[in-house]
């Protein structure tokens, strides 16, 4: 049991892979220290916990920052776009992808694997609810996402 499993809806979802809420400033360091290479922040800066230093934070424990602020009320087929094209090429290390509770970043990643690694779209769905349930906003956006791939969305009250 290392740092990463005392962040807020910490998921591992495979060795190199995790999605979680907001760190704290501390767990960038440890985070590092665990095998992360790279993190993504889909949290806007008005969103619960935003750390303004979040870059420097993880420049000085020596991973890669991006951070694409999605807007809560308004997600858009684009972000989901640019944040897969921004996986894609990191996939081969070890990632984390959070948001302030790990709702953006759960539901990101189920689509990404959907899409790029063929997870079942029921089981992905089902791992999202193991954080959060979806309002109408965010399945819409997953039923855009899986539409434009020929998919359904397994939900059968959206």
């Amino acid at each position: 049991m290392g740092c990463a499993d005392e962040i807020l809806n910490y998921v591992e979802v495979d060795a190199l892979l995790s999605c979680a809420g907001q760190p704290r400033a501390e767990d960038f360091a440890a985070l590092a220290a665990e095998g992360f290479r790279e993190v993504i922040n889909l949290a806007t800066d008005a969103s619960t916990g935003h750390l303004p230093d979040e870059p420097e934070l993880c420049a000085r424990a020596g991973m890669g920052f991006t951070w694409l602020p999605v807007a809560w009320d308004a997600p858009a087929l684009q972000d989901f776009e640019a944040f897969r094209a921004w996986l894609a090429p990191r996939r081969q290390v070890r990632t984390l992808v959070h948001c302030a509770k790990n709702w953006r970043a759960s539901l990101f990643v189920a689509l990404y694997r959907v899409l790029e690694e063929g997870l079942a779209p029921d089981a992905a769905w089902e791992e999202v609810l193991t954080i959060w349930e979806p309002d109408d906003v965010w399945k819409a956006l997953a039923r855009d996402v899986l539409a434009k791939a020929g998919l359904p969305l397994p939900c059968t009250s959206a």
